[in-house]
């Protein structure tokens, strides 16, 4: 067995190798969004992308959605994955097909593709070229990685639950904002743990734009993460060892968990690959397989390093209200991530094509939610596209789950460690070589600072999914549990 094992390890390596001198890419999906496998043209990389559920509107929300586009980059010299920095100049990037177009941005990070005209549906396959800082090449290895975003335009809006002293409200306006006067904004206290206490004028409350990712992360896009870290740092990003045999459980076990090793790791030197297999049967990437479902027992070191990498930043609870409520009023009583307070069980209706890209549940009503506990979390946008808000579940600007299916991980404004935190600092693109987040002015890896919204399928109480509920503000940051997810953000 151990000469068995040495020779397929030994296999692997050339392998990898073998990829390097051939100049192979490669490329990732998440929740109905479709990027073909990229080539090399000239010094640039084209690609396809198509995805569901787009639009772009002038009214109510007066918003639109978009795919975050970043780029990972593997030397042939060392075998290492970093993030490869794209133009900042929007003429620099294409696009072919009519309905979309390439927006730049400052830190050259990515890109966002979106909607240039008012409209609705199905983006169609469009030809993407993007320029990169440091021309593309035929030796070295490329991925292309797309998250789809909502963007949340400038505007006040509400936060916490109307005449409720257990979650007193606040109103953020332009005065408060541009005055620079954010370290006055706080509630009445209610309680020793209800006072949201002094921020710094540079804490993200809300008011500015911003965009925030449409789903929870994927378990999908969780592995493609963990496949672009090394060795050491994959130890730290997982339960399971990397050198663990094939089909051991990378997160957790059960609770629709389908992270497992693929390809186990070689101590020190060879990252293990990670790939979805929901059934167990060391057949990875089936149709049944898991890919969309939301990605559970990710502890807050694991979400911010994913964000990290993915050039992105947390999100603050303020932000989340907004991508809640909107410029809408209180609900009286409270409300969920929907806007009214009727509330309906997804997992009281059985799964139709269950672990599939198109897993749906036949529960069907408003306040549709993955809620009360049932066999873990659902598909990312399972509800996406039913005719109402309501139904679908969505929030004000259309982001989905925000309500039940995981706990979302934000940055507390109750915390003095979380009032310091600057939220125009986006995520570099790399880590630290112990797998931790490098980014200056987030809370720590494992200290205080955050806090949990928003409930999850194992909520043991309705009102945990209601947007003003801050009741989990002081949970352990190193739990990995069956019900902890989340999502990132990105300043505008």
């Amino acid at each position: 067995m151990k000469l068995i094992n040495y020779y397929r390890k030994k296999l692997l390596s050339k392998l990898v190798i073998l990829a390097c001198l051939l100049g192979i890419t490669f490329t990732s999906k998440a929740n109905n969004l479709s990027i073909g496998t990229p080539s090399v043209v000239g010094s640039n990389l084209t690609f396809t992308i198509s995805w569901d559920n787009s639009w772009f509107t002038t009214l109510g929300s007066n918003n639109y959605d978009a795919v975050w586009i970043f780029v990972k980059r593997q030397s042939c010299t060392d075998n290492l994955w970093v993030h490869a920095p794209l133009s900042t100049n929007s003429a620099n990037h294409s696009v072919t097909g009519g309905l979309v177009q390439v927006d730049a941005v400052a830190d050259g990070m990515g890109i966002y593709i979106r909607r240039f005209a008012v409209g609705a549906g199905a983006v169609p396959t469009e030809t993407v070229t993007i320029a990169l800082q440091t021309p593309a090449n035929t030796v070295d290895n490329y991925q292309i990685h797309g998250v789809e975003m909502v963007f949340a335009p400038q505007g006040a809006f509400g936060i916490g639950n109307a005449g409720d002293c257990q979650f007193a409200a606040i109103t953020i306006d332009a005065t408060a904002e541009n005055s620079g006067l954010n370290q006055a904004v706080y509630a009445t206290p209610c309680g020793t743990n209800n006072y949201f206490g002094n921020i710094s004028a540079a804490f993200p409350v809300g008011f500015n734009a911003f965009y925030a990712m449409k789903y929870e992360i994927s378990q999908d896009q969780y592995a493609a993460f963990l496949n672009t870290l090394t060795f050491t740092q994959q130890s730290i990003r997982m339960t399971a060892n990397p050198n663990s045999t094939i089909g051991t459980q990378a997160m957790g076990s059960g609770a629709r968990s389908g992270l497992r090793i693929q390809t186990p790791g070689v101590v020190s030197n060879v990252p293990a690959v990670i790939g979805c297999d929901l059934n167990g049967n060391n057949v990875f990437y089936e149709n049944a397989d898991g890919q969309n479902i939301a990605c559970n027992f990710l502890n807050w070191g694991d979400l911010v390093a994913y964000l990290d990498w993915a050039g992105m930043r947390p999100m603050t609870e303020f932000e989340y209200e907004k991508l809640c409520r909107g410029t809408e009023p209180y609900f009286p009583g409270g409300e969920y991530a929907w806007g009214s307070n009727s509330l309906l069980n997804a997992q009281s209706g059985a799964l139709t094509n269950a672990g599939t890209p198109s897993e749906l549940s036949t529960a069907f009503g408003a306040g549709l939610c993955a809620w009360q506990p049932g066999g873990g979390p659902l598909r990312c946008g399972f509800a996406a596209g039913l005719t109402t808000r309501a139904q679908a579940g969505a929030g004000f600007y259309g982001n989905m789950e925000l309500s039940g299916n995981l706990w979302e991980f934000c940055i507390g404004g109750g915390n003095t460690s979380a009032g310091s935190f600057f939220g125009t600092v986006n995520g570099n693109g790399n880590l630290l070589n112990s797998g931790f987040a490098d980014v200056g002015g987030w809370p720590g890896n494992g200290g205080p600072g955050y806090t949990l919204r928003g409930g999850s399928w194992l909520a043991n109480s309705a009102s945990q999914l209601m947007i003003g509920n801050r009741a989990q503000r002081f949970s352990n940051p190193s739990s990995r549990n069956q019900d902890f997810g989340g999502r990132g953000v990105r300043s505008f």
